[in-house]
């Protein structure tokens, strides 16, 4: 079994508004959108939706439900701080592998 690459994913303003690098031990790419702009913090409501569905599918290889995508707005992202945030991709999986046992019967 391939032990997944360690990733970062670095949260930031630019001029252009909020973007998220992803940052490997070898590369840096650029995060995009597919339904609307990335935001987060307490006021981002559905922007943040995206990018907990965008943060999820990268870091687990598989898009996630939408309930999901929302909690993990609502628990983890609502909570960065405005001006940038840093996450490890262990930090988001392991968020994964907890709501995943939560929701087992």
């Amino acid at each position: 079994m391939e032990t997944p690459k360690s990733r970062i994913y670095v949260g930031r303003f630019e001029a252009e508004g909020p973007v998220v690098y992803v940052v490997g031990a070898d590369d840096l790419d650029r995060l995009h959108p597919l339904a609307e702009p990335f935001d987060w913090g307490k006021d981002a409501q559905g922007a943040a939706v995206e990018l907990a569905r965008v943060l999820l599918t990268d870091a687990s290889e598989s898009e996630p439900p939408e309930n999901v995508c929302r909690r993990f707005a609502d628990q983890i992202l609502s909570k960065l701080p405005r001006d940038g945030f840093a996450l490890q991709r262990e930090t988001v999986n392991a968020w994964l592998r907890r709501a995943a046992a939560r929701d087992r019967p």
